[in-house]
């Protein structure tokens, strides 16, 4: 579902903006605008529409998510519906068909809005039906990726980095221009919400936006290689799959030379399908393998 002029929904506390240019009063020269609506380009314009459909949303027996303040739930009996709220943007999930179709009628009631049926894309993902179950990857996002860096025609590998390779801020020569290699890092960051193999790969470069080196660079394009050649990669969250919630978790010690902090991973699935995951550097310095 697609809000129409989300932020002019919204009921703002008072706001006042100078006359526009052009229809200053010539009586009262001195005189300013209360604003009735929020505005597109006011600061307190996402947090009022925020407000309003929260509000709404409650009213109708929806309940905000402790964990994620986008996320609503209704429970009525066992046919519970989830809404994803993102900006003006709802997706709404459930078993079944028939109370989706009520909620979408009272949002509709409500705020004037555009319904775009089933979900196929939504935020550079795209959400794949399948007989098996739901596969969700970024593949139009990668091939975006590529042709922006010019590595559509690449030569793929088959790993994200070389398992030999020692990294750390000094290695290689300073980048004249760091600006590519943010901006590949800051990509390849999006790309992890459905890819868990390059959460490693992609957390150890981060450390080195400030001041990359041209061995840095090597790697993320190496990444980006990689990506190339796995671009099909994605979660499948199969349907007959018993629901159970399973975790795995390591840690290497000392693994970045530079200062010896450790770095700890972990995965949790739900079912078939990875649910949360991270690769992160630890705050402490670890002194044994035990405590790391």
């Amino acid at each position: 579902m697609d809000v129409k002029n989300a932020f002019l929904q919204g009921e703002s506390e008072e706001v006042y903006m100078i006359q526009p240019p052009g229809v200053e009063s010539r009586v009262h020269l001195n005189v300013v605008c209360r604003l009735k609506k929020p505005l597109y380009g006011l600061k307190q314009a996402p947090r009022a529409w925020h407000s309003k459909i929260t509000q709404y949303l409650h009213q109708i027996g929806f309940r905000m998510s402790k964990s994620d303040t986008s996320l609503y739930i209704r429970h009525e009996s066992d046919n519970p519906i989830v809404i994803i709220l993102y900006v003006d943007d709802l997706v709404i999930g459930g078993k079944d068909l028939a109370e989706i179709t009520k909620v979408k009628s009272l949002l509709s009631g409500r705020f004037e809005m555009k319904d775009l049926h089933e979900l196929h894309y939504f935020l550079g993902i795209e959400v794949i039906r399948t007989p098996v179950g739901i596969l969700i990857s970024q593949r139009h996002y990668v091939l975006n990726l590529l042709y922006k860096f010019g590595l559509t025609e690449c030569k793929p590998v088959s790993t994200p980095l070389d398992r030999n390779l020692k990294i750390d801020a000094d290695s290689g020569t300073a980048v004249c221009d760091p600006t590519q290699y943010r901006q590949i890092i800051g990509s390849l960051i999006y790309l992890t919400i459905t890819r868990p193999d390059l959460s490693y790969s992609v957390g150890l470069l981060s450390q080195f936006m400030q001041h990359p080196r041209n061995l840095h660079h090597d790697c993320a394009k190496r990444i980006l290689r990689y990506v190339s050649a796995t671009m099909d990669y994605g979660i499948v969250y199969k349907s007959n799959t018993t629901i159970r919630l399973e975790g795995y978790t390591d840690a290497d010690w000392a693994g970045y030379k530079a200062d010896r902090r450790s770095t700890s991973g972990f995965v949790f699935s739900l079912g078939s399908g990875a649910i949360s995951w991270s690769s992160k550097k630890q705050p402490t310095v670890a002194l044994s393998s035990t405590e790391a």
